[in-house]
């Protein structure tokens, strides 16, 4: 049994609760009162039970697509003051991965090392549950930030993918480019010639923002220090375009500064356009609705609160 709600549950709730509010006389029409509401509350719920397996048409795509995101503790800063880089990055992920439904998805992220999360699969919904558990290490055991430490993983899966492939190899890097390890940035030439499509996805802002993550010994979100000089000062991360570009340039793919899903628009409609698809069946449960059920006692006891009203005048 699924719901799935007209109306957000918490709203209903409250209208509800105003409707009990509004008491009427008598202990009877009162209890019609509630069964009314009731009723009202169910319907709104929709109510879906298992009806059988249906089969749908699903297409699957040759392409495979690897997600490389960055994990360190620059990824949850704050450039508007409220959200953090992350959040937007799951967003925008899972555009990708509706955009792409059909192709095989696998997901690297990197901090003081890389990490293999999931490989190639063509379940979306776990490589989104994948990346939206993507969040960086306690700050106690950070070393800065790299932009070189996912290279050779990442050659290695390439290669490997495109040995396999018949279709195309896709790769979206996303990171804010910051490097606070004091390591110079390395060539990622050699990674083109794995990749046949993809982009470069930068976040941040040049003006940066505040960090913060759940202290170790308190469990209470602290901000992050820069504690290069005393007294120390919040740190503020800035993304770093000239890394991006560099790496963009390297791979030979676009460089794109997120500032909305939409902005995926044009690499993924070149990626659409490369990749070759084919239809299969799948079978999946299927569900009916059963509102009906309820909505017929809610008409018989409008109709009777109606005849009562006018008998009474």
């Amino acid at each position: 049994m699924i719901v799935n709600p007209i109306i957000p549950i918490w709203l209903m709730s409250i209208i509800c609760v105003f409707l009990l509010v509004l008491k009427r006389k008598g202990i009877f029409p009162y209890i019609r009162q509630m069964i009314l509401i009731l009723l009202l509350f169910v319907i709104n719920l929709r109510i879906m039970v298992p009806d059988g397996e249906v089969t749908v048409k699903t297409q699957k795509m040759s392409t495979k697509v690897l997600f490389v995101v960055d994990s360190t503790i620059s990824m949850v800063a704050k450039d508007d003051g409220e959200h953090e880089r992350l959040e937007k990055v799951r967003e925008d992920c899972s555009y990708i991965l509706t955009e792409l439904d059909g192709a095989k998805f696998a997901v690297i992220s990197f901090n003081n090392e890389a990490h293999y999360l999931s490989p190639f699969t063509n379940n979306s919904e776990y490589a989104q549950g994948v990346i939206d558990a993507i969040y960086p290490m306690s700050s106690l055991y950070a070393k800065g930030s790299s932009m070189n430490v996912w290279k050779e993983m990442t050659i290695d899966i390439l290669k490997t993918a495109k040995e396999d492939a018949t279709g195309d190899v896709v790769l979206f890097f996303i990171s804010d480019g910051e490097i606070t390890n004091n390591e110079k940035l390395e060539s990622f030439s050699e990674l083109s010639q794995y990749v046949d499509g993809g982009a470069v996805l930068g976040y941040g802002t040049s003006q940066g923002g505040q960090m913060e993550m759940t202290s170790f010994y308190s469990d209470e979100p602290e901000v992050i220090e820069d504690r290069s000089s005393y007294p120390y000062k919040p740190a503020v991360s800035k993304i770093d375009e000239s890394n991006l570009r560099q790496i963009a340039k390297d791979v030979g793919v676009d460089y794109i500064h997120m500032t909305k899903a939409s902005d995926l628009d044009g690499v993924l409609a070149n990626i659409k356009e490369n990749a070759s698809t084919e239809d299969t069946d799948k079978s999946i449960e299927g569900h009916k609705d059963i509102y009906y059920v309820f909505v017929i006692p809610l008409l018989l006891l409008l109709l009777f609160e109606i005849y009562d009203t006018r008998k009474r005048v």
